[in-house]
Parts: C-alpha cells; sequence; structure tokens
C-alpha cells in the first residue's frame, strides 16, 4: 500500500502496472524509428549545414509508411514517458528528500554519464575517424577543435539550439526535462490541488497554442502534468481507454493523421496527433498483457528501454546509418524502405544486446549507466 497525497492508502493495481511495463519497450523502439527518419526536408537541412547531399528516392508508398510510424504512432513516445513517470511519482508518494535523492541515480547521474561518454566519442573517436575515414561521418566537421563556449553549453543542456535539443544527443531533451520537471513537482502538485480547473486550462492553453515555456518541452509539462493529476486523483485510464471502440480511435487517429500530412498543417492538429496516437498504443498494452509469452519478452526487455534510448543514438545510429548507405544508397523508393527499417532493427538489436551482455559481464556499470532500473 501507498500513502496517497490526500491522506488516504492508495496502491496500484497489478493490470495498470502491468501495462505501464509492457509499453516501456515498444517506445523505446519507436523513438528509433523517429530518429531514424530520412526526409526531404531533413536531407535538405543536413545539406545545408554538412554541404553533403544524401541520396534519397521514396514515392507516396514509402513516405507513408515512415510517416504512420514516425511521426502517427511515434508522436506518443515521449508523452507517454512523462505520463508514466508523473503517475508512478504520486503512487509512490516519496518524501520531497528521498524524491531527489533516488531521481539524482536514476536521472541526474545517467544524464551527465552518458553526456560524458558522447563527449568522449566527440573529442577521440569522431576526431581519429574524421581524420582516418571522413567519409564515415555525416558531418566530419562538427568536432570538439572547432568548439566554443556555447557550443559546449548548447552541447550538455540544448537551450538555445532547434528545439532546445543537446548536441550531444538530442533524445536527452527528453531526460533534462524530466529532471527539472521532477525537482519542481512540489510547485505543480500544489497547483493541482488548489486551482485544478484553473491550471488544466493554463497547460492546456500553452500546449495545444503551442507556447513556449522555455524551461521545458510544453509538451513535458502539459504529460507530466496529466500523468500528476492521474495519479492524485486516482483515475482509471485504462479502464478508460479499453471502453473507446477500436475502430472509433482507429478512424480518428487515421483521420488526423492524413489532415496532417496532406493538408495545411496547425499547430492544433498536431498536437491532436500524440493523444490519438496515445489511445491507440495504450490500448496495444492490453493486446501485449493478455498473451503470456509476449509480456513476459516485454517485461523482460522493459529493463532495457532506457539503456537503448541512451545508446541509440547519436553514435550508433549515425555509424549505421552511414554505412548502410555507402553500400545501400537510397536510389529507389524499396531500398529507402529497407533502409528505414533495416537500420532502425538493426540500432535495436546491437544497443539490445549490448546491454544485455553489459548486464552480464559488468552489473554495477550496467546499472550505473541504467539509472539503477533492473
Amino acid at each position: 500500500r501507498i500513502l496517497s497525497s490526500f491522506g488516504g492508502w492508495k496502491m496500484i493495481s497489478e493490470e495498470t502496472s502491468k501495462r505501464i511495463t509492457s509499453l516501456r519497450f515498444l517506445l523505446a523502439i519507436l523513438v528509433v524509428f523517429i530518429h531514424n527518419n530520412f526526409t526531404p526536408e531533413k536531407i535538405l537541412e543536413s545539406a545545408s549545414v554538412s554541404g553533403a547531399a544524401t541520396l534519397f528516392c521514396p514515392n507516396s508508398f514509402t513516405e507513408w509508411i515512415q510517416y504512420f510510424i514516425s511521426y502517427g504512432l511515434g508522436s506518443c513516445t515521449f508523452p507517454l514517458f512523462f505520463l508514466f513517470a508523473a503517475y508512478l511519482q504520486v503512487l509512490k508518494s516519496d518524501s520531497y528528500p528521498v524524491l531527489i535523492k533516488k531521481r539524482t541515480k536514476s536521472l541526474v547521474i545517467p544524464y551527465f554519464i552518458w553526456i560524458g561518454i558522447y563527449l568522449v566519442y566527440q573529442i577521440f573517436g569522431k576526431l581519429i575517424i574524421s581524420r582516418v575515414m571522413p567519409s564515415v561521418l555525416a558531418h566530419p566537421d562538427n568536432i570538439v577543435s572547432y568548439w566554443g563556449w556555447k557550443d559546449w553549453l548548447h552541447y550538455i543542456f540544448g537551450y538555445g539550439k532547434t528545439n532546445n535539443n543537446p548536441l550531444a544527443a538530442g533524445q536527452f531533451w527528453f531526460l533534462r526535462d524530466l529532471i527539472i520537471l521532477v525537482f519542481i513537482s512540489p510547485v505543480l502538485k500544489y497547483l493541482i490541488r488548489k486551482y485544478p480547473k484553473t491550471y488544466f486550462l493554463v497547460i492546456s492553453i500553452f500546449y495545444f497554442s503551442g507556447i513556449q515555456v522555455y524551461f521545458v518541452q510544453t509538451e513535458a509539462l502539459f504529460f507530466y502534468s496529466l500523468g500528476l493529476y492521474w495519479g492524485i486523483l486516482d483515475f482509471d485510464l485504462f479502464n478508460f481507454v479499453d471502453n473507446m471502440h477500436w475502430t472509433g480511435c482507429s478512424i480518428v487517429f487515421l483521420f488526423i493523421l492524413i489532415r496532417t500530412k496532406y493538408f495545411p498543417v496547425n499547430i492544433f492538429m498536431l498536437k491532436i496527433i500524440a493523444i490519438s496516437s496515445a489511445f491507440i498504443i495504450l490500448k496495444i498494452s492490453k493486446f501485449i498483457i493478455n498473451k503470456q509469452k509476449l509480456f513476459h519478452i516485454s517485461e523482460y526487455l522493459a529493463g532495457f528501454s532506457f539503456f537503448l534510448y541512451a545508446i541509440h543514438m547519436p553514435a550508433l545510429l549515425q555509424l549505421l546509418q552511414t554505412l548502410w548507405l555507402h553500400f545501400l544508397p537510397m536510389k529507389s523508393p524499396s531500398l529507402c524502405l529497407f533502409e528505414y527499417f533495416g537500420v532502425t532493427i538493426l540500432t535495436i538489436l546491437i544497443g539490445t544486446m549490448f546491454g544485455i551482455l553489459l548486464r552480464k559481464i559488468c552489473p554495477p556499470l550496467f546499472s550505473l549507466l541504467n539509472g539503477g532500473r533492473k
């Protein structure tokens, strides 16, 4: 049993625990799909920075497949991670000093260790490779010797750059924002208890209008706050999702996805995608836990979800992309799709296997890199 924020007793149900667990590695997989997603816009942006062009010849079918996975289903990955993190934080109901101690181990220390690892990659690995085999690197000139002090700040924390993502590894914006939100969570919980409707209205306006709060991403604040509401109000989210019909959820999701893909986009519709895809993924969790073998696999792999999130880029993904395109350039739609799935699967397999081997060979190091997660 867990003491709730309102003085009663709460405990997380076995089904809710299983369903959250069942989605952890699936969401990490979708993160890799998001980041291994070539588009004409990204290739033009990359070419303007590096001066190097990447051959890319998709058709409408391959573009739709990538859009469906990376921008459709993948849009809910970080929102759900924030939602689950806040919900479980409320249910555990640790005192603030205990919470900070735990999150320092699980979030702060891994953040700076992984940043340090990628710094070593920049100083030694990328520097050596740029001298010996510059064609292997996507951006051979982007090495430490060219950096100023502002680059170092952007490298570690990311503020001031596009989307405020850390240059070390763009995916670490999630960890950075989660750390900040955990530290200010007493303030957020106070606002939820004192002004539940007003606070919900404010964060909703921020999220759906695209207003930036700067110290964290707006979607981070919105979904983390929703997770706090979920835990504090003890709302049965999964039961609510289960009562929604698959047909209706799928039609809404596809309609919004087609709307944003082929028609002029507004911020509101883009934000709705994350919510509609979240319903799809949350409903999938019911299917996973009902298949015993599938759940046991997802439960085991859940312990490597953070490790895959941390290791998959920039070094691993960029290296696999460059090597793959050296031998199999995307000169046809089928090869575009082949790269999309091939490099993603290789990144997932190599990153996960490295984590499994590291846990067997050196459990303390794995635990340190994985934030103490088992």
